[in-house]
Formats: structure tokens, C-alpha cells, sequence
């Protein structure tokens, strides 16, 4: 017998694109992508806006599926091989549910993005893509969740609208007994030169980062669970080449996120190519004689039965 989310999967209807350049497939890096098959996409009335999108959440998805060396940290891993229900809020390209889909057959995907980013066919039978916007509601019954993923959206709202709006929807679309894995990063860099620091700066107020923070919301659904049961997890990021692990990586992908950024941070920073290739070389090597790092956070929570 069919469950509840498997006719929800068959009744949503994805949204038309007005416009669209051409069908292209996105080529994920194939050490952190099990489902190359399943990269189909079209793009919205920006196509050239919603690539450059596409590759930088990708990059970052590699990047911090490498430092975790995991695609998180519940403990769930049981519930996906046996069948669960799982919910990721803020898909963005959907990188994550399609690697996860791919590898648990079993278990039910859902990506809700208000940003039509993410691949809208020839995705996994077991995933669907839904665009919709969380401060209007989670569109799912009461306790329909066994794990729900939400990823980089800390600082897109304010304290009051997670206090008042997100957390309360999370809660309520998480079955009893489920899982809850908020993750993010820091917006400092620690030990960064002065290029460095500069640039960090002028992409958290072209974002418009808020100042909510992880550990204000730890506090917050605490309060929810009405027991200090919620765990947070912390990893550094270490951006430069370090020896000790024997990896050049996390300096490649950084060298390959500063490239990804240069349609957005040359208009910012009024550079040219060329002169955005210097600075990006200045940067690389600020970082690399200053070993510099940022951390990363998961927050578990488990919902009471």
C-alpha cells in the first residue's frame, strides 16, 4: 500500500518555465555526485543568473560535503535504507536530494525552494521539486516528516520570523520520534588577511546577512522542545591546502568558489576580469600563508514522541 507521500509526490504539479534558453545537463563532480543521469535542467527567465546560481550551490555542496565527509549528521541512516519521508527546505539546485535519492531508493524526497533552481525532469521516481515560498507554510499535513533538512537559510530570515514562522511549521511537519538537522556557517573568517577580510565583508552586506546567529536558534527550538535535548555540531573549514590530511581540496574548491563568484563580485567591486583575477590571486595567497578558516554548524534535534 502506497503511504501519504507517495500520493502527495503524484499530485503536485510543476510549475511551467516561461522562458528558457535550452535543455542543458549540469555536470556535478562525480566524487560527490551518484545520480549523473538525473541532472536535467531547464532554466527561468534568467538563465545565465540561474547557472551561475547552480554551480556556486553545487561547489558549496561539495565543498561541505568533503569537510563533513557526510550529507549529514542524524542519526537516520536505518530510517533512509528502510523507507522514510524526508523534506529539504531551501533546495536551492537540489544537489543534495538528488545524491540522497539516488542512494535511498527506499525513502521519499521532497525540495522546496522559492527559487526555481533546481532540475524539474528527469529527476529520481522517488523526488520531486516544489516552489513555493516557507513563509507562507510548509504545504505538508501534521507529522508527515521523518527527517527534515534545511541548510544555509539561518541568516534569509529574521529571528522573529524563524521564532514565529519556520520553527513552529518544522515542528509541525515532523513526525514524533523525527529528525531535524539545521545546518550553517559563520560568516567570519578567522585569520584572514586584509583582501581577505574585504572581500568577506562586501559578500555579507550584498547578501544582506542578518545577524540571527546558530546559537540563537539553538536556544529557540530548545525552547520548543522544552528540553536542552538539541545537539550542535561544529567543523572547521580549513580553506587553505593542509598537509596533515594530505589534500589540496578545500583550496581548489575555493580557488573554483572564488571564480563562480566573479559575475556577481566584479559589478561590486568594479573589477574587470583581469583585475578580479589578481585579487582572487592575492586572496588565495593571503589564505594560504595565514591558514584561514571558517566553521561550519548542524544543529540535531529529535522530536518528542
Amino acid at each position: 500500500m502506497k503511504n501519504r507521500l507517495e500520493e502527495m509526490l503524484k499530485s503536485i504539479e510543476t510549475s511551467q518555465i516561461k522562458k528558457f534558453l535550452k535543455k542543458t545537463f549540469m555536470k556535478y563532480n562525480n566524487s560527490h555526485n551518484n545520480n549523473n543521469n538525473n541532472n536535467h535542467n531547464h532554466y527561468n527567465e534568467d538563465p545565465l543568473s540561474n547557472l551561475e546560481n547552480i554551480n556556486r550551490s553545487n561547489l558549496l555542496h561539495a565543498y561541505y560535503r568533503y569537510i563533513w565527509n557526510s550529507n549529514f549528521s542524524s542519526p537516520i541512516e536505518r530510517n533512509l535504507h528502510s523507507g522514510a519521508n524526508v523534506i529539504d527546505l531551501g533546495c536551492g539546485s537540489g544537489i543534495w536530494l538528488t545524491e540522497l535519492s539516488s542512494e535511498y531508493s527506499n525513502s521519499n524526497f521532497i525540495g522546496i525552494d522559492n527559487n526555481e533552481i533546481f532540475p524539474i525532469e528527469k529527476v529520481s521516481k522517488n523526488l520531486k521539486f516544489v516552489k513555493h515560498n516557507i513563509l507562507n507554510g510548509i504545504p505538508f499535513e501534521d507529522n508527515t516528516f521523518d527527517f527534515i533538512h534545511v541548510r544555509f537559510m539561518i541568516k534569509c530570515f529574521s529571528e522573529t520570523e524563524w521564532k514565529t514562522l519556520i520553527l513552529p511549521e518544522i515542528f509541525r511537519i515532523c513526525k514524533p520520534g523525527g529528525w531535524i538537522e539545521i545546518m550553517d556557517s559563520d560568516t567570519n573568517l578567522y585569520n584572514a588577511g586584509p583582501k581577505t577580510e574585504g572581500y568577506n565583508r562586501k559578500i555579507n552586506s550584498m547578501f544582506g546577512l542578518s545577524k540571527f546567529d546558530m546559537d540563537q536558534l539553538q536556544d529557540i527550538m530548545n525552547i520548543y522542545q522544552d528540553l536542552g535535548i538539541t545537539i550542535m555540531k561544529e567543523k572547521i573549514n580549513a580553506w587553505y591546502p593542509f598537509k596533515s590530511q594530505n589534500s589540496d581540496k578545500p583550496f581548489e574548491m575555493t580557488s573554483e568558489i572564488l571564480k563562480s563568484l566573479y559575475p556577481l563580485m566584479s559589478k561590486v567591486l568594479n573589477l574587470n576580469q583581469e583585475n578580479y583575477a589578481k585579487l582572487s590571486k592575492q586572496i588565495l595567497e593571503e589564505i594560504t600563508k595565514n591558514k584561514t578558516y571558517g566553521k561550519t554548524y548542524r544543529i540535531i534535534t529529535q522530536k518528542h514522541l
